[in-house]
């Protein structure tokens, strides 16, 4: 039904209708051949990817609730799609503990680790992600049948083939992450709306509710989905033909519609929380203990206000109110290869025309272009393009200025169809246009091929390709590139390795041969050190203060080669790591504190003061040890030194130096009463 031929105008479109026609097969053959690339390139890149960042916490909290029932853990992101990602594992009888979890983000994010790698998870890691597979092939579908039915065979065919070889879906879709997962069915409860529209079935409705339920269990960012159909439903309204009845009353009765779609939706939120407001396990949350009222005024109180009447779970509503917290928090920021104490408002932008490939650019453009000459024609269809787009980047940027492009991934199918869209329109009326058209998709499937398999770190050809994405863009290393490294030093063979990461995970479990030095790592570093060092590249765009410690030995320096694109950068020579011997020495002093040997974690804490005297957090750290010990008089300069330095800092703004300010205030407060 979705592929049947669409009620079009006679020139759009038009080669490609009569060869429909002629051919009926092609309306089948064409999507499962575009279907199938893009299932190839998934596969083929997802096997040469290590674990990445949240990959493991969220199979963690998916296989938790699938055999505990337990919300515990990760509840800043709704079930669904963790939970479907972790079903094939099921079958493997992989073992958990049930004990609800109560630690802090960074205890989930180790605890998700140690579960992962206790398993075959070699196993684990490739059903988990073929599974994850299944939400980026069906999003390519709904592209198909949305540029089908919107605007006809050719549209269709290129805007399939544009998400087919788009970087940032390829990048996202392999990984056990809910990216992808919110694109595809918000993507499926807007067509579903629009179906509804134009033929006011009762199955569509029941569509769009089923879908609109399905993406706000899947990421809270889905919650885009309701303002997009109530726009949607007073737009269509207003600006259709005129009927029977007034405009308004058409309008209303599609407000009503979206009202009894949310009402479904809140429905099967319940259903997905187990019908339960408190958590069965009866754990809070972690990372959620506190009233949602507490994330800001005006979103805090509706969240309270929804808890205290018991409208939605518990659950939702806290990890709702954790993710907005979280969203909202002024920062610092990397952006277009500086550092900015507050992120400035071209970070958006810029983030979108680095890690979108220059064809794809070229054919945005005509794209509007070809939509200007096209006069107003398919006016609902464009709406219903345009609108959810606007709206879900006004949220984007209300919530952050600098928002990457894997948060703006929702956007992209509606996009993705308008740029089809144009760029026939663009065809239809010039001879030029429709070569210049094969030309560019062959440049976007190209660069995008020239990237394989480091999509994740993509960045296009304007700007260096991903070789030269780290000097742009933060994050481009998550982890992702231990595989590649191990390749690397195979045929680049050297003495004396090391490999510095912020990441949880040791590169040693892939077979890496170098010695690891990171932010949660044990092994001591001496403080220079003259060979090889591979470093993330995530390190010398971090704008979080231990992270931009680890760094400080390599950041003027120029690197020698790149692994993974740019994910990891290959330095030679003499480096001074006194600061990396620092982290290593508060680490190891760390874990004798918490084991009970104070003395041991007082002489790691004194070394690492030894090593880095002008590292806020190495004072802040002997402040803490000293205290234990009951001697505050030393603990006190030792905090107040932190505090001084931390207020000193250019990027003082940024939320973890403010958040680390705050405990040290804390510390002297009470050490002051003590």
């Amino acid at each position: 039904m979705f592929l049947a031929t669409p009620n079009v105008q006679p020139s759009r479109n038009h080669l490609g209708d009569e060869l429909c026609r002629r051919y009926p097969r092609l309306e089948y053959l064409v999507p499962a051949l575009l279907c199938a690339v893009l299932l190839a390139q998934l596969i083929l890149s997802r096997g040469q990817l290590s674990q990445t960042a949240d990959e493991a916490t969220h199979l963690y909290a998916g296989y938790r609730y699938l055999k505990c029932g337990d919300l515990s853990v990760s509840p800043e992101h709704p079930p669904l799609a963790k939970v479907v990602d972790s079903v094939p594992l099921l079958a493997m009888n992989v073992a958990v503990d049930c004990t609800p979890f109560k630690g802090n983000e960074l205890q989930q994010a180790f605890a998700g680790v140690n579960w992962l790698y206790s398993q075959n998870w070699p196993v684990v890691l490739e059903r988990a992600r073929a599974t994850a597979c299944v939400f980026a092939i069906g999003l390519s579908l709904l592209v198909w049948i949305g540029a089908r039915r919107m605007f006809g065979f050719a549209t269709a065919v290129v805007a399939t083939l544009l998400l087919v070889f788009e970087p940032n879906v390829l990048a996202y879709g392999p990984l056990v992450l809910t990216d992808v997962p919110v694109t595809c069915l918000m993507l499926l409860a807007v067509l579903g709306f629009y179906f509804w529209i134009q033929r006011w079935r009762t199955w569509y409705l029941l569509l769009t509710a089923v879908a609109t339920g399905l993406t706000l269990l899947t990421k809270h960012s889905g919650l885009a989905v309701v303002p997009m159909l109530c726009v949607l439903a007073v737009g269509d309204g207003l600006l259709g033909p005129n009927e029977k009845r007034p405009k308004w009353q058409t309008a209303f009765g599609n407000l009503l519609a979206v009202a009894l779609i949310v009402a479904l939706a809140v429905a099967m939120i319940w259903v997905g929380y187990g019908l339960q407001f408190v958590p069965r396990s009866g754990g809070e949350a972690a990372g959620t203990r506190q009233q949602p009222a507490a994330t800001n005024s005006a979103t805090g109180g509706v969240l309270h206000a929804l808890e205290a009447h018991h409208w939605l779970p518990q659950a939702y509503l806290r990890g709702f109110g954790s993710a907005v917290k979280i969203s909202g928090q002024t920062s610092a920021a990397f952006v277009a290869g500086q550092f900015y104490s507050h992120a400035p408002w071209f970070s958006t932008p810029f983030n979108f025309l680095v890690r979108t490939s220059a064809a794809m650019l070229a054919m945005l453009l005509a794209g509007v272009a070809g939509v200007a000459l096209s006069r107003g024609q398919k006016w609902r269809e464009r709406l219903f393009l345009y609108v959810p787009m606007a709206i879900y980047l006004a949220i984007c940027l209300h919530a952050s200025s600098n928002v990457s492009v894997r948060y703006l991934l929702p956007m992209f199918p509606f996009l993705l169809i308008a740029t089809a869209d144009g760029c026939v329109e663009l065809a239809n009326r010039s001879r030029w246009a429709a070569p210049a058209l094969a030309g560019f998709l062959l440049l976007h499937a190209a660069s995008s091929l020239h990237a394989y398999p480091n999509y994740l770190s993509y960045a296009n050809d304007l700007v260096g390709g991903p070789a030269q994405a780290y000097r742009y863009e933060s994050w481009v290393d998550i982890g992702q590139s231990y595989p590649e490294a191990r390749a690397y030093l195979e045929t680049h063979p050297v003495d004396n390795c090391w490999l510095v990461t912020g990441w949880q995970w040791d590169p040693a479990i892939y077979g890496v041969p170098c010695k690891t030095s990171g932010l949660y790592m044990n092994q001591q570093i001496p403080r220079h050190v003259r060979g090889t060092v591979i470093v993330s590249s995530t390190l010398l765009t971090d704008v979080r203060l231990s992270e931009e410690e680890l760094a400080v030995a390599f950041r003027k320096a120029m690197p020698k080669d790149h692994i993974g694109g740019s994910a990891l950068l290959v330095f030679e020579g003499d480096f001074d790591t006194s600061l990396n011997a620092s982290i290593a020495e508060r680490n190891l002093a760390a874990s004798d504190f918490v084991a009970g040997q104070a003395a041991s974690a007082q002489e790691h804490a004194k070394a690492a003061l030894e090593l880095a005297p002008m590292s806020p957090i190495a004072h802040g750290s002997m402040c803490l040890f000293l205290a234990a010990s009951s001697r505050a008089h030393l603990a006190i300069p030792e905090c107040e030194i932190a505090r001084g330095m931390l207020q000193r800092d250019p990027l003082k703004e940024e939320a973890g130096r403010k958040q680390y300010l705050e405990s040290v205030d804390a510390a002297i407060k009470v050490l002051k009463n003590y």
